[in-house]
């Protein structure tokens, strides 16, 4: 999979070139450094098949409610959506045996993380009453 979604991730990523040059060049030595830059050799993946786009939101509150399962299980969790960018090619549509109207969603990776980090500092919500 990784051999697929690479190139099309990096199609994807490189706009981020002009609107984020500090960013992008963050991403471009990702790859150049590590091996699996999409899916980081995770030990499972897990992808919700939607039976169109319309089911994106449930499909996504699924994914959402994986992670929080996997999270209190122990395990780690991390979505990254440019992993999706294989769902169009012929290969992986007849591996996943997808129906011309299913869709992938995630994918979401799954194993036990090296470390946990810090939580982060979170704003204060503008809360406005009307």
């Amino acid at each position: 999979m990784v051999e697929i979604v690479s190139p099309k991730a990096l199609e994807a990523f490189r706009p981020l070139k002009e609107i984020n040059p500090e960013r992008h060049k963050v991403i471009m030595q990702r790859f150049a450094e590590l091996s699996d830059p999409i899916y980081y050799s995770a030990p499972a993946i897990i992808f919700v098949i939607g039976s169109n786009a319309r089911a994106a939101d449930s499909c996504n509150l699924a994914c959402e409610n994986i992670m929080l399962a996997a999270e209190s299980l122990g395990l780690g969790s991390c979505y990254v959506k440019t992993g999706a960018l294989i769902a169009d090619d012929p290969e992986i549509r007849q591996a996943f045996n997808l129906k011309a109207d299913e869709c992938l969603f995630g994918p979401i990776l799954v194993g036990y993380a090296k470390e946990i980090p810090s939580q982060p500092v979170k704003n204060s919500p503008d809360i406005r009453w009307i």
